[in-house]
């Protein structure tokens, strides 16, 4: 599974998944086909180290176990450096997020010794509601697969956006309709996805590359979201991107 046809197959799954645990089981199948070893889904609550309801991992079980009943969670770096962070980012690399304690060091360590020895995260903000987070992790010995990292992104994205539909909608609460993005708006999401630079974007468009970039910034804000891919992950969900739109015709676009 390479390719973004697989990461539609993916999406196809967790949408119509009927429970948390089938999106989790969907999720860690995606996990070992991406050259992942172990995935954790978590949501946020009140505080950067605490946890909400959503949470889906094939973790270890004696490292889940003992995590929040113990406090660990309190030191986990990994919580702290997503409210620092909107993009994606290697464990490796925690300490240009944030200064690391001697208590986050040692969680770490503990972490390594359970087999999670490096991991990528992908931070998730919601605006007004829990944020969270998706991580990707290797075993000790093993490095990150590079050429899954951006598939990871989207894995992320939207398992994490299925799961907290999911949940609402198990609580009795419809999630909020979205909001309504203009036609410039989504010409320029269109090709962002496609993974268009917005100075190609401009020129296939008509407009330059720093308008391309103010549709772009207007439709983030519309949906309170940080990043790009966040904002093509909501515009799926919401119905305003189709995937026959994201894949387009590779010919005729360049």
């Amino acid at each position: 599974m390479s390719s973004f046809q697989d990461v539609q197959t993916f999406v196809r799954a967790v949408r119509t998944a009927p429970s948390l645990t089938d999106i989790g089981l969907v999720l860690k199948d995606a996990t070992r086909a991406f050259q992942f070893d172990h995935f954790a889904l978590a949501q946020r609550i009140n505080a950067p180290d605490r946890l909400g309801p959503v949470r889906l991992t094939d973790f270890p079980d004696h490292w889940v176990d003992n995590l929040v009943p113990s406090g660990r969670v309190a030191d986990d770096p990994v919580l702290l450096a997503c409210e620092r962070s909107v993009t994606p980012f290697a464990w490796s690399r925690l300490d240009s997020i944030m200064p690391l304690s001697s208590r986050h060091k040692a969680y770490m360590t503990q972490a390594r010794a359970a087999g999670l020895a490096e991991g990528y995260t992908v931070p998730i903000h919601v605006p007004c509601q829990a944020s969270g987070l998706v991580s990707f992790v290797m075993a000790q010995g093993r490095e990150l697969p590079s050429d899954s990292l951006p598939a990871a992104q989207y894995l992320a994205c939207f398992a994490f956006e299925a799961a907290r539909r999911l949940k609402l909608q198990l609580e009795g609460n419809d999630p909020p309709e979205g909001p309504k993005l203009t036609q410039r708006q989504l010409d320029c999401l269109v090709l962002a996805a496609r993974g268009k630079s917005n100075w190609v974007a401009g020129q296939l468009l008509g407009l330059s590359g720093g308008t391309v970039h103010k549709y772009l910034e207007a439709a983030k804000t519309r949906y309170g979201v940080a990043t790009r891919t966040e904002l093509v992950v909501r515009a799926l969900f919401d119905g305003q991107l189709s995937f026959a739109d994201v894949m387009g015709d590779s010919r005729r676009d360049g």
